[in-house]
C-alpha cells in the first residue's frame, strides 16, 4: 500500500484550488477534491508497518497553527516544468511539523522521500503541456490567495492508482494540540 501524511483542506479552499484549473492543454489536472497539503511521501509499505507508522504518528504532539496558500509556480526548469502548484507560505510551525513527522516515520524503520521539503497544493502535471500556456498560467495567477486555514489535524493516507487518477483514502487522522494563548 501507498502511503503518504497530509494536510486535507476544507471543502472552501479546494474549491477555490479547483477554480485555478484549466488553459494548459495537455496538463493531467489534480481532481480537487484531492487537493492537500504533502507532508511526507511513504511510498509502499506492507500493512504491518502502516500500523506501526500509525502509532509513532500518534505520539507526536504539536499545537494548531495557521497555513497561507498563495501564487503557483512549477517544480521542474522553466523551460521545461513538470509539475504545476499552488505554494504555501514555509512558516516555521508547518516545518518543524514536517520534521517531526519524518523522525517519527524514520523511528519505524520506514523510510520517507528525502526530497527537500517546499510545502505546496499539487494542481496538474504538465510535462507535456506547451511552455508558453504554461508561462502565461504562472503570470495570470501569480497573486492568487486562498483564505488563511488553521490546521488542527493532519492525516495519513493511503494512495491507488487507477487508469482515472490517484484515489486518495484517509487511513488515520491526528488531532494537534489547541494553540497556546497568552
Amino acid at each position: 500500500m501507498r502511503l503518504f501524511v497530509a494536510i486535507d483542506l476544507p471543502a472552501e479552499i479546494k474549491a477555490n484550488i479547483g477554480a485555478l484549473r484549466g488553459g494548459i492543454p495537455d496538463a493531467r489536472w489534480i481532481a480537487a477534491e484531492n487537493a492537500h497539503v504533502t507532508l511526507a511521501f511513504i511510498g509502499e509499505v506492507q500493512g504491518p508497518m502502516m500500523m506501526d507508522i500509525s502509532l509513532a504518528l500518534g505520539r507526536i504532539t504539536y499545537p494548531a497553527f495557521d497555513l497561507n496558500i498563495e501564487g503557483v509556480g512549477v517544480f521542474g526548469s522553466n523551460k521545461r516544468p513538470r509539475l504545476l502548484w499552488a505554494g504555501v507560505r514555509p512558516t516555521p510551525e508547518i516545518c518543524l511539523l514536517h520534521q517531526k513527522i519524518v523522525t517519527a516515520i524514520e523511528s519505524t524503520g520506514a523510510r520517507v522521500d528525502d526530497r527537500r521539503f517546499r510545502p505546496h497544493v499539487t494542481l496538474a502535471r504538465v510535462h507535456k503541456s506547451p511552455y508558453e500556456k504554461v508561462r502565461h498560467f504562472l503570470i495570470d495567477h501569480a497573486l492568487f490567495k486562498a483564505p488563511a486555514l488553521s490546521v488542527e489535524n493532519f492525516s495519513l493516507f493511503s494512495s491507488h492508482l487507477a487508469s482515472s487518477g490517484a484515489i486518495y483514502h484517509e487511513e488515520v487522522s491526528f488531532d494537534l494540540a489547541a494553540p497556546v494563548t497568552s
